[in-house]
């Protein structure tokens, strides 16, 4: 088949793959960004107690119209990046420690793919590192469009490998 292969270094070893489609990898995208939604409406909370959806909307008018000063705005500003530095650190280190560990985030585990190497073997703790962090939560933000073709690179891809994956050496996997 055109979406499997069989790899192996040794004669007893010998596995076969299926290589997860992009359909599949993109459910699991979509079940982590609700998983981590969730979470990230949390820890606004506790940072933002009186929050409202108009929060940041209310708070630019109020400084522009003159009822809280610069300070009070610095403040609230210097807040807003405590926050998004530290969820930034708490969704990476998560990356690292469940994808290294198990080899999948929990949208991966719930649709059922897992990471690999390109040899079939679970990756490393630097492999996930490279892979989330890196390349995932550094590198594609800063080249958006570039990175958006880089997750379609997997549609024509032999092994259904995005830039992610062929940077980290890692392929994805049905289980």
């Amino acid at each position: 088949m055109e979406n499997q292969e069989i790899i192996g270094n040794n004669q007893n070893i010998v596995k076969e793959l299926k290589y997860a489609n992009l359909f599949f990898r993109l459910l699991a995208l979509i079940i982590d960004i609700f998983i981590f939604w969730c979470i990230y409406s949390i820890t606004f909370r506790i940072f933002f107690p009186f929050a409202n959806p108009d929060y940041f909307e209310n708070l630019i008018n109020n400084f522009y119209s003159g009822k809280i000063d610069f300070s009070d705005a610095f403040v609230i500003i210097i807040k807003t990046f405590i926050f998004l530095v530290i969820f930034f650190l708490i969704f990476s280190l998560y990356k690292i420690l469940v994808v290294g560990k198990f080899g999948a985030s929990l949208g991966k585990m719930i649709v059922g793919i897992k990471i690999l190497d390109e040899n079939g073997n679970r990756i490393s703790f630097r492999t996930a590192f490279i892979r989330e962090v890196v390349v995932k939560q550094i590198i594609y933000p800063i080249f958006f469009f570039i990175s958006f073709l880089g997750y379609l690179w997997a549609i024509w891809d032999k092994r259904k490998q995005t830039w992610h994956d062929k940077i980290a050496r890692t392929i994805v996997i049905k289980e």
